[in-house]
């Protein structure tokens, strides 16, 4: 199989790949999107359409955001 990457765009520096990939006989398969880490690049998640690997980033990061919170204030709490 063979798979071609294509930056899609970023959302809050998740990069967003879109993957062309072909089988054995070279034809395409569906198209993928992946939500990469913007620290690691390891992929996070991948999904079917741009819409909902965007969304992921988006929901991602909101979680990311609130355990730092909750964990500052937590720390805000013990002083």
């Amino acid at each position: 199989m063979r798979c071609k990457r294509f930056p899609e765009s970023r959302v809050f520096g998740y990069a967003i790949e879109r993957l062309e990939e072909y089988d054995e006989t070279g034809l395409p398969r569906p198209l993928r999107f992946e939500v990469l880490c913007p620290k690691t690049g390891v992929v996070l998640g991948a999904f079917d359409d741009s819409q909902a690997a965007k969304r992921f980033a988006i929901v991602h990061e909101l979680r990311v955001i609130r355990a730092g919170t909750q964990r500052l204030n937590k720390d805000i709490r013990a002083a």
